[in-house]
């Protein structure tokens, strides 16, 4: 187990939030032209991980911040402001994650976990399948936008691709680190049920209510695009969490599962 003092915490949670901010800020990929509202970048791991490693309150901070920050050093293009429930929205993704792991960390056979994460990767694909089968033409800030065939296609193959190979994937990632690292290292499975959880309910849900709320668009539209990036998302966390786990437990010379 690795037990950090307030230092150490104040120290790493400085470190996690500028990381945070760059990944969010200047390394992501937005403004898809396919699937708008969403943005791919390792901010929320980071932001998962801070709350893993340092806690939720640390983990809430960071979160927070990292949106707050993010906005008054790197304005948005479209000229929005700081949004207080957006901020709300990140400071939960810090917090989740650490109490989710804290229901789960105890159980034994954590393949059940992992079942329940690539149940909640199917349940996804099987709605976007229904979206696109019954949705031809979407709104979007007042213009309408037509679904050609060869686009709901192209959206469909590539989510079942990147479900198959995220359920794939976090079996290699499980055996991988388990072999090496076992006794430095949360499961990989747990990181993937906290990621499937913390994401599902914070980015997917409460972030697709607020985004309907202040861009005036159809809660069935955003929640579909933020779906996609999460196929992707959940295998990213995983391996990155591991392996950033990893990397604190040998700086700490200290054995055993975060906690």
């Amino acid at each position: 187990m690795i037990k950090l003092d307030h230092i150490q915490k104040i120290a790493l949670s400085g470190l996690l939030l500028a990381l945070t901010i760059i990944f969010t800020r200047f390394l992501s990929i937005q403004n898809i032209p396919i699937i708008p509202f969403v943005r791919i970048s390792l901010g929320p791991c980071l932001i998962i991980f801070s709350s893993l490693l340092l806690g939720p309150i640390y983990g809430g901070i960071v979160g927070g911040l990292s949106d707050i920050l993010g906005i008054v050093l790197v304005p948005s293009a479209l000229g929005y402001g700081i949004n207080p429930f957006f901020t709300v929205v990140y400071t939960l993704l810090g917090v989740l994650p650490w109490v989710v792991y804290q229901l789960v960390k105890k159980i034994k056979n954590e393949k059940i976990l992992y079942f329940l994460s690539v149940g909640t990767l199917s349940s996804l694909f099987v709605f976007l399948l229904f979206f696109l089968i019954f949705t031809s033409d979407i709104t979007l800030f007042g213009k309408s936008y037509h679904f050609e065939w060869w686009v709901k296609l192209i959206i469909l193959v590539s989510s079942f691709v990147f479900s198959v190979a995220t359920s794939i994937g976090l079996i290699f990632i499980n055996n991988y680190f388990k072999k090496k690292y076992e006794d430095k290292l949360i499961s990989p499975y747990k990181i993937a049920f906290v990621s499937s959880v913390s994401e599902l309910l914070v980015l997917l849900i409460i972030n697709t209510i607020v985004k309907q709320i202040f861009f005036n668009s159809d809660f069935l539209i955003i929640f579909f695009s933020q779906a996609i990036v999460y196929f992707i998302n959940i295998a990213l966390d995983t391996f990155v969490i591991s392996l950033l786990s990893i990397l604190v437990s040998k700086v700490f010379k200290r054995k055993g599962e975060l906690s």
